[in-house]
C-alpha cells in the first residue's frame, strides 16, 4: 500500500519536473542564441569607423596650406617651423613614411595634436581617420625620433671646456652656475623650487623657473 501511494506521488511529481527542465532548457538556448547574435553583430556585421571624406593626410594638407593662424592653432606651431621640422627628421633618416599609410607630416602633425590639445587617442584617430593601433605606432615612432634629434641638437659646446673667468670671477654667478654648460637662446624653463628659496628662482613674471 505504501509503494503504490509513493508511485502515484512520483508520477503526480513527474508533470512539475519537465516543466522546470523545459523552463531551463529555454533559458540555456536563448543565453546561447544571444551569445551567438552578439558575435555575428561583433564580427560579421562591422560598420567602419573611419568613414569621414577628409583622410588625415588630407587634413594636414589642408591646414598647411591654408591660415597660418589656424596651423597653430591646432599644431601649436608655424607652418615654416613644422615644415622645416619634418623635413629635418626624413632628412636625418629619424622618421620616414609609415609603409605608404601614413606621411612624415601626419605622424608630426598627429602627435603635436594630442600633445596640444591633450587629446585621446580615441579623438586623435577619429579626426585622422585612423586606427587605434596606428595612432599608438605613430605617437610612439615620433617622440623617439624627436627624443633622437634632440639629443644631435642640444648638447654643450665641444670648445667649453671650463666655465668662463666672468662667471667664476662674479660672486653674483659663482658658485651657483658652476656647472652650467650653456644657455638655450635664454629661455626659461618651469622647475619647483624648495618653498622656503622661491624668491631665488621666480623670473620677471613671477614664474618659478
Amino acid at each position: 500500500m505504501a509503494d503504490t501511494e509513493s508511485d502515484c506521488e512520483s508520477s503526480m511529481a513527474d508533470p512539475d519536473s519537465d516543466e522546470y527542465d523545459s523552463e531551463v532548457e529555454l533559458e540555456i538556448a536563448t543565453s546561447y542564441v544571444q551569445l551567438c547574435i552578439e558575435y555575428v553583430q561583433k564580427y560579421y556585421m562591422k560598420r567602419p569607423m573611419c568613414t569621414s571624406i577628409l583622410s588625415g593626410r588630407s587634413y594636414v594638407i589642408e591646414v598647411l596650406e591654408g591660415n597660418p593662424q589656424v596651423c597653430y592653432d591646432i599644431f601649436h606651431m608655424d607652418k615654416t617651423i613644422f615644415r622645416h621640422l619634418c623635413n629635418e627628421l626624413k632628412r636625418l633618416h629619424l622618421l620616414e613614411e609609415d609603409t605608404g599609410i601614413v606621411s612624415v607630416e601626419e605622424s608630426v602633425g598627429t602627435v603635436l595634436f594630442i600633445v596640444g590639445h591633450n587629446a585621446d587617442y580615441r579623438l586623435t584617430a577619429n579626426r585622422f581617420q585612423h586606427s587605434l593601433e596606428t595612432i599608438r605606432r605613430q605617437f610612439r615612432r615620433v617622440l623617439h625620433a624627436i627624443h633622437t634629434l634632440g639629443c644631435l641638437i642640444i648638447r654643450p659646446d665641444a670648445d667649453a671646456a671650463e666655465l668662463p673667468h666672468l662667471l667664476r670671477g662674479n660672486e653674483k654667478y659663482y658658485p651657483w652656475f658652476e656647472k652650467c654648460v650653456g644657455a638655450i637662446d635664454g629661455t626659461h624653463i618651469s622647475a619647483f623650487a624648495p618653498s622656503g628659496r622661491t624668491t631665488a628662482f621666480r623670473d620677471r613674471r613671477s614664474d618659478i623657473t
